[in-house]
């Protein structure tokens, strides 16, 4: 076993170990507390362990060690509560360093003592570079993403906006406070009300795409000219609400989609509800409310075939609460799968592993809490083992071209031979691209099928045929590929 205790000698190293008592932990035993002060100092021997912070949720994974690797000196040299929980994710044999042992063994040989605190310093300035590293990668993606203009103001031909369209908006308008009225009146019943709702929201936003396909230099000003003037209109729609708000990443896709399986149409006043269900029932909302249909019908047919004695391996990325795989254990008969759930937010991974435990499938999954945009750039240590499947459903969306290889270079690596890779992506002919750019404000990467075929043709998959379906709305392009070996 080598020695992370770099200023050690080898006869050193060794003297510390044979001192050192050896424990074992079962899988899923908790080895050191979080906030705690900590009087010994582990070696892993043998095994894997998992750490996890409360502050992500119980069964979440913010990081794993493997053999060698060291933890609790933090607490042991600052004389702090440990940060974080070390749990046993396999049997493991670990090395522990008590306090009393390691002061008797430091005063009985020359120079030990010197070594090993040095190495000690040596380990958390690493840990401390490597933490400052990811910051500043993340701070640079960060300045990208609000590269977006946001701003509703100042754009080339916002003065000259198309009568064309300024008529439309004004029916809109018009059109809208009448069924308002009338059904404040009781003089309209919901059915009829809610066509004319579909047809004036409609409308308005095919006004929006004609006009700006007419008159592409004014895309911003006209789209800014339609949020401001139908905004009190859309907001009444409980959905329409809470997808402006939607954070500009992938982390709150899932709560989308989520909301979209679960609730009925809800809103403000006597248009909110009809003017939430139109929002609801466009292409890109029915895509995402199914978009889960391809991974379970994929990961059930793989699983057929599947001859080893383990569950298959499948490993989701950006996988949110990841409904799709929950489902998959729900329903009778799951197939034998683990599933690893990687994501950054802690909150759906927090909710999906809360409910495994509920349901009793925690031992399928294992939730990672982990950086995509790191992952991408070649900062994070996560390291799975190969795996026969992984997917992602959304993660396109929000990766730049190199990001995107670069995962796709990831993901050949931890793929088993025949191992299956599905990617996601909106596509650049989706229908409604203008209302979530303009109105919902989504900024997304839209891709075609010939521009993800040469993403692949410049990664590791570049030898390999894929294929590339559609989904039934025109919303989404699915990329399907097998590693033959």
């Amino acid at each position: 076993m080598d020695s992370k205790l770099k200023y050690l000698t080898n006869e050193d190293y060794s003297l510390l170990l044979e001192q050192a008592e050896v424990a074992i932990y079962k899988k899923d035993k908790i080895i050191l507390q979080e906030g705690c002060i900590c009087e010994s100092i582990y070696i892993l021997k043998r095994g894997l362990v998992r750490v996890e912070r409360g502050t992500s949720g119980k069964g979440i994974a913010i990081a794993f060690l493997q053999v060698g690797d060291i933890f609790g000196e933090m607490s042991f040299v600052e004389d702090v509560v440990t940060s974080a929980q070390i749990i046993a994710e396999t049997e493991v044999e670990v090395f522990i360093i008590s306090k009393t042992m390691l002061d008797s063994l430091l005063k009985s040989r020359s120079g030990l003592s010197n070594r090993f605190y040095q190495s000690l310093a040596d380990n958390l300035s690493s840990r401390l570079r490597t933490t400052s590293s990811l910051v500043s990668c993340l701070m640079r993606r960060l300045s990208q993403d609000l590269d977006y203009e946001s701003k509703r103001t100042g754009y080339q031909g916002q003065d000259n906006i198309p009568p064309e369209l300024i008529g439309e908006i004004e029916l809109f308008k018009q059109n809208l406070l009448e069924v308002e009225e009338k059904l404040r009146l009781k003089k309209l019943d919901e059915e009829s009300a809610q066509e004319i709702v579909n047809r004036v929201c409609n409308m308005v936003i095919n006004a929006m795409r004609e006009q700006i396909i007419n008159n592409y230099e004014q895309e911003k000003a006209i789209g800014t000219y339609v949020f401001r003037e139908a905004f009190p209109f859309l907001m009444l729609s409980s959905f329409i609400d809470l997808a402006f708000r939607k954070s500009r990443g992938y982390y709150d896709d899932s709560y989308i989609t989520e909301i979209l399986s679960q609730n009925e149409p809800e809103g403000d006043g006597h248009l909110g509800s009809y003017i939430d269900r139109w929002i609801r029932s466009i292409p890109t909302c029915l895509a995402l409310k199914n978009q889960g249909s391809i991974i379970t019908a994929t990961v059930k047919e793989l699983a057929v075939s599947w001859n080893c004695d383990h569950p298959m391996p499948v490993t989701s990325i950006a996988s949110g609460s990841a409904n799709e795989i929950l489902d998959l254990y729900i329903n009778a008969n799951p197939p034998n799968v683990h599933v690893t759930c990687v994501d950054t937010n802690h909150q759906p991974l927090a909710y999906a592993a809360n409910l495994s435990r509920k349901l009793g499938f925690n031992e399928h999954i294992t939730f990672i809490q982990d950086n995509i945009f790191l992952l991408a750039q070649g900062y994070s240590n996560l390291n799975i083992a190969p795996q026969q499947m992984i997917y992602s459903l959304t993660m396109g969306n929000y990766l730049k071209d190199r990001e995107f290889m670069a995962m796709l270079d990831w993901i050949y690596e931890h793929l088993l031979p025949n191992g299956t890779l599905i990617l996601g992506n909106f596509n650049t002919s989706n229908p409604d691209r203008l209302l979530l750019e303009h109105i919902l404000e989504w900024h997304f990467t839209y891709r075609s099928a010939e521009q993800l075929e040469k993403l692949f043709a410049h990664s590791k998959f570049a030898s390999l045929p894929i294929e590339i379906e559609a989904d039934e709305f025109g919303v989404e392009l699915f990329v399907i590929c097998t590693k033959k070996v």
